[in-house]
């Protein structure tokens, strides 16, 4: 290509209209996939105020959720004794959208069999494996769940209770699936001992030390 030529198509509005467009679209493609958008920090005081060890749970947090540019925590105690009792701590990313949960709940005594089949929420994390924790633990990808003694003789009831301890990543985490199982499981079990305590529980949590 001669010089004259190399000249007029950089005088060319239509080729610099053809750079600009592209230039833009690269732009716009960038900005959708969140090139721009800085993720947000999660610091020990965000987190809700009954998970025990913040620090270390902000850590977790910070190397497992999706991305956001910012994290909300809410947090739900009813530190009533007996079935009255509940904590959740709920993790919102953008649009407010939830993206983990903590959860501590009540419910009679039961088979760890039939407490399994029934209060682990159907999700996409595969084959669910069971670890010692509590009467049983139960984890894959996304969930981590223990069933925890708890009251030798529910005020209402009069029979046993125990409690459902469980850390529910409601979007995949960006970890591998070993890491992911793993985090999940220090949640829960760490979340598991508070709860225990909070609840006033009377039979040992047989939690790990």
């Amino acid at each position: 290509m001669t010089e004259p030529t190399k000249r007029r198509l950089l005088r060319n509005p239509y080729v610099y209209g053809a750079v600009i467009a592209l230039t833009g679209g690269a732009v716009l493609a960038a900005y959708l996939l969140g090139a721009f958008e800085k993720r947000g920090h999660i610091q020990a005081d965000d987190v809700c105020l009954h998970v025990p060890n913040r620090q270390q749970a902000a850590e977790i947090f910070n190397s497992v959720l999706p991305d956001a540019s910012e994290y909300q925590f809410t947090e739900t105690w009813r530190p009533d004794r007996d079935w009255e009792f509940r904590s959740v701590c709920t993790v919102k990313g953008d649009d407010d959208k939830s993206l983990f949960l903590l959860t501590a709940e009540m419910g009679s005594a039961r088979p760890w069999q039939q407490w399994a089949k029934t209060e682990i929420p159907p999700n996409s994390g595969g084959k669910i494996t069971y670890f010692d924790a509590g009467l049983k633990g139960a984890s894959n990808t996304e969930v981590a769940a223990i069933w925890v003694p708890c009251y030798s003789s529910e005020k209402d009831s009069k029979q046993p209770w125990n409690m459902t301890v469980m850390a529910d990543a409601l979007k995949p985490l960006e970890v591998s699936d070993k890491e992911a199982r793993q985090k999940l499981i220090a949640l829960t079990t760490s979340f598991a001992r508070q709860a225990h305590k909070d609840a006033k529980c009377d039979v040992p949590s047989q939690l790990p030390a």
